[in-house]
């Protein structure tokens, strides 16, 4: 990506680098890289690129959870709940 973007505009280098920008956790932005597939742009190493994008996404599976916390009484400590709503 840093030969492609060699002599590219600064606003690609912008989008490029802010898709591939880690957080915190040193974990990049699944949602940021996965915009970069929008852009219609037909080098072999994008195309290349995109392709090694969509290999390797995954889905496993969806699920919504319902989480709250109750206690026996008011001096009693927070117990978690949690309720999966597929299985409730």
């Amino acid at each position: 990506m840093n030969e492609w973007a060699a002599d590219a505009r600064d606003e690609l280098k912008v989008i490029v680098t802010e898709a591939f920008d880690v957080n915190k956790e040193g974990e990049v932005s699944r949602a940021a890289l996965l915009r970069l597939k929008k852009w219609n742009i037909e080098d072999e190493r994008w195309l290349r690129a995109m392709q090694a994008i969509k290999d390797a996404e995954r889905e496993v599976g969806k699920a919504t959870y319902f989480h709250c916390h109750r206690r026996k009484s008011t001096d009693a400590p927070w117990e978690a709940i949690t309720i999966d709503l597929a299985k409730a």
